[in-house]
């Protein structure tokens, strides 16, 4: 057998391409998911582990928070046969980052469209050599009783697909067995959907002091999550569990297991600290279930939601924040606004909808705050002289709002584009307007938290890089007077050299790090409430500077450390991003 594929059962359909394509190249490929249950399978699958030529590990958003996968990625690094590819734009895991990952993200739904598919082959030649053919792995499926159709592909003509079930493998049979005593044992124990019985609680002890993070399970949250955890790592006396749905979801307010698993938590684990949500829109409902539960950990938010929406000052929850949100990020909009129509500058706001929805999205409150800062005297002014327009997209299709001549306009003109919504729809647009291979732009293209984006862009394509500008509070490591805190070289070790790319790992680093160094000075059990003063009385030394939280009031502070505002661009020659401090000095 030449080669088996670890993946994310989430990832089957993406797998699939590349299974075939394989196939297609003469490679006899296993790649299981779904034959878990039952130590037949598991002999199974670590027999055809050892005979493989090749471990394929396919990271995405859902593999990389995987045991199994990670397990079989370990394998394939200690008999030297790792081939990793990467379809979705992620960290990998420590302990396998040493070896090159095949970049499959430009063509992330049929990765073996990639422009790097080549790559991936040649990298698979050289693990496995030429592929030989199929039938011999066909013959090996065969001898445990399974066939294609078994690993999600189509069964061939001779596949014997009616065989009764009970002549079926041993192993399939103790399989089905192993589920139907599991299940009968949840039903017995808890009772299907009760409390007792949620998989989220499941192997949590109880007397573990818990920290919940709360973010998408894709795009930016994979990155909030990995910084997370990496700064408790080694840190046993606090536990991280993530609570995770789609972005889609948590912005429609429409993640009910996130929401069942929170009330879970927090009747029945000792939950001192909740990382997040990093979703406006969810954040309310969020706050509202801990309020219910009647418990106080600390909040430490990472959305961006202003104070007056998240009705911040008039709650008594122990509200904190690590990073700006749009209260400060309003005043610099203030500023640079300011700036650009005064050197003769237009601004064209492009806010997020969504079509059919009542609730006003991150973008909308976004631009509502803006307005309060210019005030509506000077923003109507602008407007009927033309400085300023603004324009809606639905989110997930910004480049739909330039798809004719008229509106590619502004593109050609000395104008600052800038982007109220996630930065995947910076990412977007930057993509379909703002290549090095279309027309030369005159205008900018801004947004909140883009680097990360740009970097990736900038790996399968070339850009127009200095027509897009990153506005950010993370820049570059925090100096100190006296020596580097340890948790510096930690994050630097982890992820590199702290920069606008790493925004995002960094805020959730540092959210970590200052529930860990508080609940270091408790004495005796760590306890919501203990943690909770720990971090109303002193300053936290963080990888973006120093943070501190004003005691004088209820959820009154903001975070130290993170109140300077760069804008920033990627410098091709120096690989790195350099401050814009003229917007005119950039213009055509």
């Amino acid at each position: 057998m030449d080669i088996f594929i670890s993946y994310s059962r989430q990832d089957r359909e993406r797998v699939n391409f590349m299974a075939k394509a394989l196939e297609a190249e003469g490679y006899s490929v296993w790649w299981d998911r779904d034959l878990r249950a039952g130590e037949e399978f598991d002999n199974v699958i670590d027999k055809h582990i050892k005979q493989s030529k090749a471990i394929v590990v396919v990271w995405s958003n859902t593999s990389v928070k995987s045991n199994w996968v990670k397990e079989e990625a370990e394998d394939g690094v200690v008999e030297n046969k790792l081939v990793p590819a990467l379809i979705d734009e992620i960290i990998i895991p420590r302990g396998f980052r040493r070896i090159q990952a095949a970049e499959l993200q430009d063509s992330s739904a049929d990765p073996t469209k990639s422009k790097n598919w080549p790559v991936f082959l040649e990298s698979i030649r050289t693990i496995a050599g030429e592929g030989d053919g199929v039938e011999a792995g066909a013959q090996e499926m065969a001898a445990f009783g399974l066939s294609s159709a078994a690993q999600g592909q189509a069964p061939t003509k001779d596949a014997k697909t009616d065989t009764p079930f009970w002549k079926r493998p041993i192993g399939m049979v103790a399989g089905a067995l192993v589920v139907l005593i599991a299940g009968l044992l949840a039903i017995q124990l808890g009772g299907i959907g009760g409390a007792s019985s949620n998989g989220r609680l499941a192997g949590v002890p109880e007397d573990k002091a818990i920290v919940l993070g709360i973010y998408p399970n894709e795009s930016f949250g994979i990155q909030q999550s990995n910084g997370l955890k990496a700064s408790l790592d080694g840190f046993p006396a606090l536990m991280v569990q993530d609570l995770d749905a789609p972005i889609s979801a948590m912005k429609e307010r429409d993640a009910p297991k996130v929401i069942e698993d929170l009330r879970a938590f927090l009747a029945e684990r000792n939950v001192v600290a909740i990382v997040g949500p990093s979703i406006t829109e969810f954040t309310p409902q969020v706050l509202e279930v801990i309020k219910e539960s009647g418990q106080r950990p600390a909040i430490v938010l990472t959305t961006a939601g202003s104070r007056a929406d998240l009705g911040w000052r008039d709650s008594d929850l122990p509200i904190f924040r690590v990073g700006s949100g749009v209260d400060e990020r309003a005043r610099q909009f203030k500023e640079l606004a300011n700036r650009a129509i005064a050197q003769g500058i237009g601004v064209t706001f492009m806010i997020e909808t969504v079509p059919g929805s009542d609730a006003k999205t991150y973008g909308e409150l976004f631009f509502d705050r803006v307005t309060q800062e210019l005030g509506e005297a000077t923003l109507s002014n602008w407007q009927s002289d033309g400085k300023v327009t603004t324009r809606t997209f639905t989110r997930g299709q910004i480049n739909d709002a330039f798809s004719t001549t008229e509106e590619k306009a502004i593109l050609d003109e000395n104008r600052l584009i800038v982007i109220m919504g996630l930065s995947n729809d910076f990412k977007d647009l930057a993509q379909g307007q703002f290549r090095m291979d279309q027309p030369e732009r005159k205008a900018i293209l801004a947004s909140w938290n883009n680097s990360h984006h740009v970097k990736a862009l900038l790996e399968m394509t070339a850009l127009q890089t200095d027509r897009l500008i990153d506005m950010t509070d993370v820049f570059e490591s925090a100096s100190y007077t006296g020596e580097k805190p340890e948790e510096i070289a930690q994050f630097e070790s982890l992820f590199g050299p702290i920069s606008p790319r790493w925004r995002l790992e960094a805020v959730a680093f540092d959210s970590g790090v200052i529930v860990k160094q508080a609940a270091s000075e408790i004495e005796g059990e760590i306890t919501a409430d203990a943690l909770v003063a720990v971090l109303r009385s002193r300053s936290f030394n963080g990888v973006t500077g120093r943070i501190f939280f004003n005691s004088t009031g209820q959820n009154t502070g903001d975070a130290g450390g993170l109140q300077r505002f760069y804008n920033v661009s990627y410098d091709p020659s120096s690989k790195g991003w350099r401050e814009v401090g003229n917007l005119s000095s950039l213009m055509r």
